[in-house]
C-alpha cells in the first residue's frame, strides 16, 4: 500500500458543520459507490465497530447516506459542498439584486450612484478572478463605504472656501506661533503677502490657519539662517557671489535661479562703484533680485508690502 492511500482525507468545512469523526466516515463511503459496514472497519481502523455504527447512525439520521439492507451496505444520499465549492466567481453581466438596490437606497444612497459604481466594481473583481458566496453582499458592502467617502469628501468641500481679503489667523495659531518663539512682528508682516498670494490664485481651502502656520514657519527658519551669517559691514568685492540660501529663499516666490543668477553682474558693479559698506549683502541681494522681477512681471504687490516682507529684506536698514 502507497503512502497516499494510507490517508485519510476529509473536508474540513464538511467537518466543521457534522463532526469530525462523522466527515471521515462520510468521505470514505463518497470514494465508494457503495460500501459494506466490514470494509469501512478495515479501512477505518482507529474507529471500533460500536463507534462506526453509531456514527453510521448519525449519517442515516441527517440523510447524508442511505443503507441497503439486503446488500448490507452504505452509499452516500446527499452530496455535500463545502464553503470553496460554493463560492463562485462574479458573473460576467453581474448586476445587484432588486433587493440590495432596496436596502441601498433605504441606506441614504442614490439609486444613479449605486448604477455608478456597477462597472467598477465589476471590473475590478472579473480582474483578481476571487470567488465570493455572495456577490450581492459584497457589492452592498462596497457602495455603502463608497458612498460614506462620498459623503466626507461633500462634507468637507462644503466648509471649503477662498481666503478673503480681511482674512486674520485665530488665535490658536498665533499661540503655536507664539510658542515657537517666531516673532510677533514678523508674523504680522508675513500676513498681507499670503493673503495676496491665495487670494490671487483663487484657492479653496478649509485649513488657512495651517497653511499660514507652515508659511511662517518656513519663512522664520529662512531669516533666521540668513539672520545668522551678518558679519561686520563690508565693501563689496569682485569675486562675490550670493549664499545658495538666496537662491532657496527667492525660489519661495516662485522667482528661478537663472533669472536671479543674471542680476548677478549689475548688482556688483552698481556696489563696486558705490563703495558703500554694507552688513548683508544675500539681504540686499535679494531686495535687488525681488524688485527686477516684480518690475519685469507687473507684479500687483505695492512697494510698502515689499519693504515690510522680511523674507526679501533681512537686513533691510542697511
Amino acid at each position: 500500500m502507497s503512502k497516499e492511500s494510507s490517508l485519510i482525507h476529509f473536508d474540513k468545512d464538511i467537518a466543521k458543520s457534522i463532526g469530525l469523526k462523522e466527515a471521515i466516515v462520510f468521505q470514505e463511503i463518497k470514494n465508494h459507490q457503495s460500501v459494506s459496514l466490514s470494509n469501512l472497519i478495515k479501512q477505518i481502523i482507529f474507529f471500533d465497530e460500536k463507534e462506526l455504527i453509531v456514527i453510521l447512525e448519525k449519517l442515516l439520521k441527517i440523510k447524508l447516506i442511505k443503507e441497503d439492507l439486503e446488500k448490507n451496505t452504505y452509499s452516500v444520499l446527499k452530496t455535500i459542498t463545502s464553503q470553496e465549492d460554493r463560492k463562485k466567481n462574479i458573473p460576467q453581466k453581474f448586476i445587484p439584486s432588486k433587493s440590495v438596490i432596496k436596502e441601498a437606497k433605504s441606506l441614504g444612497l442614490s439609486e444613479s450612484f449605486i448604477k455608478s459604481k456597477i462597472p467598477e466594481f465589476k471590473t475590478y473583481w472579473l480582474d483578481r478572478q476571487d470567488r465570493s458566496f455572495s456577490w450581492d453582499y459584497k457589492f452592498l458592502k462596497y457602495i455603502v463605504k463608497e458612498w460614506r467617502a462620498e459623503e466626507q469628501k461633500l462634507h468637507k468641500e462644503s466648509k471649503m472656501s477662498p481666503i478673503s481679503q480681511s482674512w486674520k489667523p485665530s488665535q490658536e495659531a498665533l499661540k503655536i506661533l507664539e510658542l515657537a518663539e517666531i516673532d510677533k512682528k514678523f508674523v504680522k508682516d508675513a500676513l498681507p503677502e499670503f493673503v495676496l498670494y491665495w487670494s490671487e490664485r483663487n484657492i479653496s481651502s478649509d485649513s488657512w490657519n495651517s497653511k499660514f502656520l507652515n508659511h511662517v514657519k518656513n519663512q522664520w527658519i529662512r531669516y533666521q539662517n540668513l539672520i545668522s551669517h551678518v558679519r561686520k559691514p563690508t565693501r563689496m568685492t569682485a569675486n562675490w557671489d550670493p549664499s545658495d540660501d538666496c537662491y532657496d529663499v527667492l525660489n519661495l516666490a516662485k522667482i528661478n535661479k537663472n533669472f536671479a543668477k543674471s542680476q548677478i553682474p549689475e548688482f556688483k558693479i552698481y556696489w563696486l562703484e558705490t563703495k558703500e559698506m554694507r552688513n548683508c549683502w544675500n539681504s540686499k541681494f535679494i531686495q535687488h533680485v525681488k524688485f527686477k522681477w516684480n518690475t519685469k512681471n507687473g507684479s500687483s504687490k505695492n512697494v510698502l508690502s515689499r519693504l515690510k516682507d522680511y523674507e526679501w529684506a533681512v537686513n533691510f536698514k542697511n
